[in-house]
């Protein structure tokens, strides 16, 4: 196994980072009216939240048993299922698709008395993300963050970017992570982005167990919650969760999502079991939370900080447009507890 280097940012990027910041803000507050609903500005459009157990597996390798992955435990979790899109439009679109996990009553290894925090895990449909670093992100961001234009006048600036800067690669992987599903509970959902687990770095990856229910129709613009809706009402949905490790820097790199780390050269490895009960999806309070929550790669303990340019970018853009929509939606900026009865127990 490789050495773990330093996650160090260059010089630069703070300014970039900044320029995104302010083109997604402005991008935010034009798209809002008072008395609408301030949205976010990426998977804006949810399909639900539902709440789930994170099942640590007793099974899980002496080298990866760090962070919430130190001992078998169950977590509670709270799951956002989304499109990518920043507009709300049809889920029969081609789009990306989120699974962002939040687990709760999560405590610091070897500090049972502190207080519990939350840990995120922010995954897509994709293994790949489409921009390679913070400058680029600023050149997307500016080619295609303008609310007021049409979606066809965006696509076509986002393709300048990507054509007029030879960035075949990156327009593949926005082409690939384009895609129709029947069913979220059915999508495997990837990082794209490295984290530290203890001295390693890895991904990670959510692959659905069980199968995922079809749609009666295709027609209604919000099918993708309405076949949600229908399976867990009579029944559950279950994830693997898995971890991919670092090999080295040219096979499985660091600072360039763009570039997928194989699994014939780094092979995921399961480490806990996502289990989504029955319940109901389009209760008002779990449609209202699916709203309000915030997810961010930074909602982290120490052993799972993000690593790379683009999680950077993330920690400010996240942090600062959730602040943003709380504020113009006028609802507290709050993360969730642990329910009383929160299954801590290990699983068997």
């Amino acid at each position: 196994m490789a050495t773990l280097r330093l996650d160090v940012s260059p010089e630069g990027e703070e300014a970039a980072i900044q320029s995104i910041v302010d083109l997604l803000t402005q991008t935010v507050r034009s798209a809002w009216r008072p008395g609408e609903v301030a949205r976010r500005d990426a998977h804006p459009k949810h399909h639900a939240c539902v709440e789930a157990t994170f099942a640590v597996s007793a099974g899980v390798p002496e080298t990866l048993r760090h962070g919430v992955f130190a001992e078998p435990r169950r977590y509670s979790a709270l799951i956002r299922f989304s499109n990518g899109a920043p507009r709300l439009q049809h889920d029969a679109r081609r789009d990306a698709r989120g699974m962002a996990i939040k687990l709760l009553g999560v405590k610091p290894v070897g500090a049972p008395f502190a207080t519990p925090v939350t840990q995120d895990f922010v995954l897509s449909s994709d293994p790949a993300f489409f921009v390679r670093n913070a400058a680029d992100y600023v050149l997307f961001a500016a080619a295609a963050a303008d609310s007021t234009a049409s979606t066809s006048t965006r696509v076509i600036r986002a393709l300048r970017f990507f054509i007029g800067g030879r960035r075949t690669r990156e327009l593949r992987k926005v082409l690939r992570c384009l895609i129709k599903v029947d069913n979220p509970l059915g999508v495997r959902y990837w990082s794209q982005t490295p984290y530290r687990l203890g001295p390693h770095a890895v991904k990670y990856s959510a692959r659905p167990l069980t199968p995922a229910a079809v749609p009666a129709s295709r027609t209604p613009p919000d099918f993708l919650r309405q076949v949600m809706a229908a399976q867990l009402d009579r029944g559950e949905a279950r994830f693997e969760f898995l971890v991919q490790r670092f090999v080295d820097e040219r096979r499985t790199p660091i600072d360039d999502p763009t570039l997928d780390w194989e699994e014939s050269v780094a092979p995921f490895e399961a480490v806990a079991e996502i289990n989504i009960p029955s319940q109901a999806v389009t209760d008002p309070v779990k449609l209202a939370l699916a709203e309000n929550l915030s997810f961010t790669p930074w909602h982290a303990l120490p052993e799972h900080a993000p690593l790379g340019a683009i999680n950077r970018v993330r920690r400010r853009a996240y942090e600062t447009i959730s602040a943003l929509r709380h504020e113009l939606n006028g609802v507290p900026q709050v993360e969730p507890q642990a329910p009383a009865d929160a299954p801590d127990n290990p699983p068997r």
